[in-house]
């Protein structure tokens, strides 16, 4: 494998456990203590379940970035159910799904004003996942692009690489 392709994978890797120990962090040391401070709204069963399965896509995400990193099958394809679960940005009023971990490149339409599309760039990781009404005046629909060019590349080098 050429070693910019090989440097490229090294990068996925490393966004990936450091998205994942950032995000982790995130959920053990601020949403956490702010669910036991103050109960959120909603069934606090389904909040907890919540946390639970952002602090999980947080763990998988470090170890898939660890098997990518090591060049295991296993880490390629967890690596890339996990960008195909950052593609999507809904913020909308009955349901509210964020997930990265690392990088974000964001191209948003902003519903009321359907001719508007916005491009952002973050670095970090969020985790987010609501249903109900009112949760927002202002819908955005957006994909992640970096998690698009991430899963086609990931995907394309999985074929190249001889592997376990």
């Amino acid at each position: 494998m050429p070693a910019i392709k090989s440097t490229l994978l090294n990068i996925i890797a490393f966004l990936q456990i450091g998205g994942g120990v950032f995000l982790l962090g995130l959920f053990l040391f601020v949403e956490i203590p702010k669910q036991l401070k103050t109960p959120p709204e909603g069934p606090a069963l389904i909040n907890w379940g919540i946390t639970g399965l952002f602090i999980s896509l947080a763990g998988l995400s470090i170890w898939a970035g660890y098997l990518l990193w090591k060049r295991r099958s296993l880490g390629f394809y967890l690596s890339a159910a996990l960008q195909f679960l950052q593609i999507p940005y809904i913020y909308v009023s009955t349901l509210i799904y964020i997930f990265h971990a690392s990088l974000l490149s964001l191209v948003a339409n902003f519903m009321p004003a359907a001719e508007t599309i916005n491009f952002t760039w973050a670095f970090g990781a969020d985790g987010r996942f609501f249903t109900g009404t009112g949760l927002t005046d202002t819908p955005i629909i957006g994909i992640n692009l970096v998690a698009v060019i991430f899963l086609i590349f990931i995907l394309s080098m999985h074929r190249l690489v001889k592997n376990d």
